[in-house]
């Protein structure tokens, strides 16, 4: 699939994104993104702003492919590096600086994950539904969704007869933030979200 196909990599000019901005310009307008959601009613959104714990990617240098995540009390939790002296390598580290994951890029890329995966192609993990509405992965056995809603990409757990949000990402300018529920931090989700941000945001083929 060409980089240009991957539904949530490009975000308009402003606080968000439009809707009619992530899919490849040549191809149908997308369906509806609730009605193409596997859920009987709309998910419930938006959260209430002291239930998100929020997760700030800034610094980029030049992108988000080399950057710090800043988490509760601006204090730095990851760092996302693509080092010159690794050519095709991104790395993700925590705040002790081990390494947590990686993307080898290829033509198809690979990734693997500390304690969540082990390598294998993106696209195999992050799935693109065939209607390209939204992405599909699999963490302890469990599904989730990513799918656009409104002026973000939001995280939901999928299988449940009401939907709700666990995490949402957007961007301002030149930081992107990431919102997540306690319950998704208690579901170990936030390393697996730190990575899905930069993969949907680096503006790269990974698929």
């Amino acid at each position: 699939m060409a980089s240009n196909h991957n539904p949530f990599a490009t975000w308009s000019a402003g606080n968000g994104y439009s809707s009619n901005n992530i899919w490849n310009q040549d191809s149908a307008p997308p369906p509806s993104i609730v009605g193409a959601l596997p859920y009987p009613h709309s998910p419930s959104y938006p959260l209430p702003p002291d239930e998100l714990i929020t997760y700030t990617f800034t610094s980029f240098n030049p992108t988000i492919l080399n950057c710090t995540v800043l988490g509760p009390h601006n204090r730095p939790y990851f760092q996302v590096v693509t080092d010159a002296s690794m050519p095709g390598y991104t790395l993700w580290k925590d705040g002790e600086r081990k390494n947590i994951a990686l993307v080898e890029w290829q033509n198809t890329p690979l990734l693997e994950a500390r304690g969540i995966l082990t390598k294998q192609q993106i696209t195999n993990w992050l799935r693109l539904a065939p209607d390209r509405s939204h992405r599909t992965l699999e963490f302890r056995g469990n599904r989730y969704i990513w799918a656009p809603y409104s002026s973000h990409i939001c995280l939901y757990a999928a299988g449940t007869a009401t939907p709700k949000t666990l995490a949402k990402v957007s961007k301002s300018f030149n930081i992107i933030s990431l919102e997540m529920t306690p319950e998704a931090i208690q579901l170990g989700l936030l390393e697996i979200c730190v990575i899905v941000t930069v993969l949907l945001q680096c503006g790269r083929n990974i698929d």
